[in-house]
């Protein structure tokens, strides 16, 4: 019954290396923002929505922003474009960065994404070339990410001396510690040293720290498993049983914990220990293969403790459990053959899946590959109802094109009023009326009254007219007192004038110089404007055109992101016949083990029946 182990330990060792070939997206430390669409994009990203963050950087590109963050714009979009799928995009826009740019640490880090754009394309030899283009230079975490993923490469080419060498560079003290442990154990099994093997997964598995996240929890709950199946393997039960008890209960690595401490029971010729694990295990749902395997496993130890009655009512449940797998199996199936696959295995819909249902449909979804696709899948329809909304919105924009060039046809006689100029001519003469009054009383030693305000001119005109009437009527000297107060009038008047002439000759330089200012702003504002004016009957023809462009173009686009689609929907469909099917194959065979253990409880208790009779 133990045999497969060592593949059991070798699939649970590499569930690990998947882990670095997600795309890189991040921008490192948060750092203050320097512009505004950049910024934008960015809010995008951390809100998880990949597309509308790649259309904004695209949008910014095209428009020319983004100049302050360099070539930061580029590979944050490189990421994007890993994250969504599309390698092929990605290396071609690091490609462009390592043609361009000069700056190390910018090639450093997009040698590092074209390694991992490779990697995620299996091409890994030229994968490996990138990343042997970075220096030393390169940031701690990020040269400890190339080294883990230059080390995975080197198990992917079954080349475990370099894989061992690349992962024991790895920091201690990095996030990559973990997985680069964890590999370096599936490098040190592959070349038959099982002391190695069992040293690193004792580290990590016994190596609990409260700062874990739940990646680490993950990665020391399986270290824990495939140690415990290592021992089991090399006949050290005891072991084994330590190993596999340090597994969480609430550990996707669990059940097939569980599993293990039974047989680890086994080998140590303690059946009825082996039973509550498994007893355990059984009450699961028997969606998982670790839970079908403990139900044909208790009933076969009741028989070796001679319970036969027990052991026959287990092999009846197991069996009853078997059929009923079965028949959900042929549902899914029939949904999974059906012409809405995949949409119809994705609508959350409780009160039509039952719960066993719903637990085997989770079987299909899990699994990298599955979910890659799946994924692909989801992005694709997302595109397309991205571009039917388009096409239902593209008229508006039409609509709203015809309504700008309306009111620009309503506004442009008044442009044209204005670009001749006559209300700036207006102000050009009065610059020029104060610059000669400047020019004449910035020279004169006796301030005249040119600078006198309104009521200081009317106060002059009204002194002048007393002086004449006292001329014409003052016979004998009989207004002398009349005529000496309209002098003193009249030098307290010129005093005031003389004493705030230099205040008033600055305000008038002020005046001149403000003017100057608003006239250039005026030519400038002028010069813009009729550059607008000869650019507008253009611009319209070109928002115009590119409307009646995207009118053309969305039509076939949306055909070829529907045929992508279905394309997808086959190959979900493909991916989820055979894995279906290798389901059934397996209940099948428990099944038929289950059976002949009827069979044979029955052929035992006939024959002491006969002996008996």
């Amino acid at each position: 019954m133990l045999s497969g182990l060592t593949s059991r330990i070798l699939l649970t060792l590499s569930l690990a290396t998947p882990l670095c070939t997600t795309a890189d997206i991040t921008t490192g430390e948060p750092e203050e923002l320097r512009d505004l669409h950049y910024g934008d994009a960015l809010f995008q990203l951390y809100q998880q929505n990949y597309f509308p963050a790649i259309v904004r950087l695209l949008a910014a590109r095209k428009q020319g922003l983004m100049q302050a963050y360099a070539d930061e714009p580029e590979l944050l979009l490189g990421g994007l474009y890993l994250a969504y799928g599309m390698p092929n995009t990605a290396e071609g826009l690091f490609n462009r960065i390592l043609q361009n740019s000069k700056s190390p640490e910018v090639l450093n880090r997009a040698w590092l994404q074209l390694g991992k754009s490779r990697h995620r394309r299996g091409n890994m030899k030229a994968a490996k070339s990138a990343l042997n283009q970075i220096d030393e230079n390169l940031k701690p975490e990020a040269n400890d990410e190339k080294h883990h993923l230059s080390g995975l490469i080197g198990l992917l080419q079954k080349n475990e001396s370099d894989a061992l060498a690349d992962l024991n560079k790895i920091s201690q003290q990095s996030e990559w510690t973990l997985y680069g442990r964890y590999n370096q154990a599936i490098a040190y099994l592959r070349n038959d040293q099982p002391e190695k093997v069992l040293a690193l997964l004792q580290e990590i598995g016994s190596g609990i720290d409260e700062n874990d996240d739940n990646e680490a929890k993950s990665i020391r709950d399986r270290a824990n498993l495939a140690l415990g199946y290592l021992f089991l393997e090399l006949q050290q039960p005891a072991n084994a049983q330590q190993a596999l008890q340090r597994v969480r209960l609430k550990s996707p690595a669990s059940s097939q914990a569980l599993l293990g401490l039974g047989w680890a029971s086994l080998q140590l010729d303690q059946q009825e220990q082996a039973l509550p694990p498994w007893q355990l295990l059984a009450e699961r749902n028997a969606s998982d293969p670790a839970v079908l395997e403990a139900k044909l496993a208790i009933p076969y130890v009741l028989s070796q403790l001679a319970a036969e009655q027990q052991s026959l009512q287990g092999y009846r449940d197991a069996i009853a459990t078997y059929d009923a797998s079965l028949t959900q199996l042929d549902q899914l199936l029939s949904q999974v053959r059906d012409d809405t696959f995949p949409d119809n295995l994705l609508v959350d819909n409780d009160t039509g899946i039952d719960s066993p249902k719903r637990s085997l449909l989770s079987y299909l979804l899990s699994g990298n590959a599955f979910q890659e696709r799946l994924q692909d899948y989801r992005d694709l329809g997302h595109m397309e109802k991205n571009l039917q909304q388009w096409r239902e919105k593209i008229s508006s924009y039409r609509t709203m094109l015809s309504n700008q060039l309306v009111a620009y046809n309503q506004k442009l006689p008044r442009v044209d009023e204005h670009l001749k100029g006559e209300n700036l001519n207006q102000v050009v003469d009065r610059k020029e009326q104060l610059k000669r009054l400047y020019e004449q009383v910035a020279t004169t030693e006796e301030p005249p009254f040119a600078l006198a305000n309104q009521q200081e001119k009317a106060w002059i005109e009204r002194i002048n007219k007393i002086k004449r009437i006292i001329k014409q009527h003052d016979t004998g000297g009989r207004l002398a007192p009349q005529r000496e107060m309209a002098r003193l009038m009249e030098g307290i008047l010129t005093w005031r004038i003389a004493t705030e002439h230099p205040a008033r000759v600055w305000s008038l330089k002020k005046q001149m110089i403000e003017l100057e200012q608003n006239i250039e702003t005026a030519h400038q504002k002028e010069s813009e404007l009729a550059k607008a004016r000869a650019e507008a009957e253009g611009r319209f023809d070109a928002f115009s055109s590119r409307i009646e462009q995207l009118e053309k173009a969305l039509p076939g686009l949306h055909r070829q992101v529907k045929a992508l689609r279905q394309d997808e929907t086959e190959l979900l469909r493909e991916m989820a016949l055979e894995r279906l099917e290798q389901r059934r194959s397996l209940i099948n065979n428990y099944l038929v083990q289950a059976r002949f253990g009827v069979a044979n409880l029955l052929d035992i208790s006939s024959a002491r029946a006969g002996e008996e009779k």
